[in-house]
């Protein structure tokens, strides 16, 4: 081989030599850390983790964890800074906190956010073989207090059973390194079970540390099932293992303004699924226009699947029906709104606009969402304000500055928006008029509002006659 064809390679062999070497140095004048931070107060909202003044984690959720940050050993001034409408503030703040070498330390934001302060849990000591996994369970779940967990094998009760540890709010418990497989766990207090995450395999997670963190379920579907559920947390991500009862919400909202007319009256509708075995049933009868089942206010519990919604006349037969979904997702402890919208005659056609209604309560703000329905209407610009900020007619003659949702298409669903508690006055324009006009919408602390825009009854309303049905949590 020719000699000078293996210069190259010795470059870059030295090269990566110098570079190992280098490393070795850096690491050995510059040791590392890493930090990790989970976000569990329920009541408060996404948050911003500054290190040493310096936003370090950015707009973190409920039930997140950041996964872990490498970081110099040393000494850290921590502050996480709540994300409020109007001008973040600082809810934590944690001066001097002390990261060793080789240390893994996860802080915990905890309680509620009226209350809420840091705990700090370091990984499990314990060292997992490749068929292990080392746990570290921290009870993280305000809402709960002394507890009882038991790990039973799939399907068995508590009873004959000797609880795996006790623990109570904010503590921690290094459980070693357990065998992996599949195993059930359960939440009891006293001889009440108050979670059971069913069958897990954590096959997946073998040879790792985790965190299993009890937190605060937060809506009302998971709350049916359970107060609490379990983050399952990686060094990189969160998985959330809720109990194994737990359902879907869903609700229906009727918006479409012709199909009284086109069915002769009010309308039913059928849900199937093929993937649960659900040959059609009616799920509500004698619907008619502007009519929100089960309530403005609460969700229908459904089994988690795939849905095929039909619609139909009033007459108990699906093979009436007058239009047929797409397939549809529901997943459990998830929240659902399915609005009949447009036109059953003309355009735009008939259909379902399917959101989801992210109902965690923060006690910051409130947040409003907000969908057209209003075919009528066309494109329309929204216009949010203080109430008696502006009068109607100074918000159609454009005094009242850029509207909050400008060119608003029918068929749309906004984000939800964080705005702070007060009152509101909401105006919809439609061709340089006022088509809904909401005066002294009050908002508190913790609302989660949906403002659906609809049209007047086709063909017989009042050209006039445009509204908003409101949804709430």
């Amino acid at each position: 081989m020719n000699k000078f064809k293996l210069a190259p390679l010795a470059v870059a062999a030295s090269a990566l030599l110098l570079t190992a070497c280098d490393d070795e140095k850096y690491d050995k004048f510059f040791p590392k850390g890493e930090l990790r931070v989970i976000h569990a107060s329920p009541d408060a909202p996404p948050v911003n983790v500054l290190l040493n003044g310096k936003a370090s984690i950015e707009n973190l959720d409920y039930a997140e964890s950041s996964g872990f940050t490498s970081l110099r050993v040393g000494s850290y001034d921590i502050q996480v800074e709540g994300i409020i409408p109007g001008g973040n503030a600082t809810v934590i703040d944690v001066p001097g906190f002390q990261l060793e070498k080789g240390a893994s330390p996860t802080i915990i934001a905890v309680n509620n956010v009226a209350s809420i302060e840091p705990i700090v849990v370091a990984e499990s000591s314990a060292s997992p073989g490749a068929g292990e996994v080392a746990l570290v369970v921290t009870h993280a779940a305000p809402v709960a207090g002394a507890v009882d967990v038991y790990l039973t094998a799939p399907g068995d009760s508590i009873t004959g059973y000797t609880p795996a540890f006790n623990f109570d709010f904010k503590d921690s418990v290094d459980a070693g390194a357990l065998a992996v497989g599949i195993v059930e766990i359960q939440v009891a207090i006293g001889s009440t079970v108050v979670y059971n995450s069913g069958a897990i395999d954590l096959s997946a997670f073998a040879g790792q540390k985790l965190v299993i963190a009890a937190v605060n379920s937060e809506n009302d579907t998971e709350n049916a099932a359970a107060p609490i559920k379990l983050l399952a947390v990686t060094d990189s991500s969160a998985l959330e293992l809720r109990d194994a009862d737990t359902s879907v919400g869903a609700k229906v909202v009727h918006a479409s303004p012709d199909a009284a007319a086109a069915a002769g009256g009010p309308v039913e509708v059928f849900a199937s699924s093929s993937a649960l075995g659900m040959m059609p049933v009616e799920l509500i009868d004698a619907f008619d226009y502007t009519d929100t089942v089960p309530s403005t206010t609460t969700y229908v519990s459904v089994p988690a699947g795939d849905y095929i919604f039909d619609v139909a006349p009033d007459t108990d037969s699906i093979g009436d029906s007058v239009y047929t979904s797409p397939s549809l997702t529901f997943g459990a402890g998830m929240e659902y709104t399915a609005i009949a919208a447009g036109r059953v005659l003309s355009s735009p056609t008939f259909g379902l606009l399917a959101t989801v209604d992210d109902n965690r309560a923060i006690a910051t703000q409130g947040s409003v969402k907000i969908t057209h329905a209003a075919p009528a209407a066309g494109n329309v610009d929204v216009f949010v304000t203080a109430a008696g900020a502006f009068s109607a007619a100074e918000v159609a003659g454009g005094l009242a500055g850029d509207p909050l949702l400008a060119d608003f298409a029918f068929g749309t669903i906004t984000d939800y928006v964080a705005v702070a508690p007060g009152s509101y006055d909401i105006r919809v324009v439609a061709g340089g008029t006022v088509a809904i006009n909401i005066e002294g919408l009050a908002v508190s602390g913790g609302d989660v509002l949906h403002a659906i825009a609809r049209g007047p009854s086709e063909p017989s309303g009042a050209p006039s006659d445009f509204g908003v049905i409101l949804l709430s949590n």
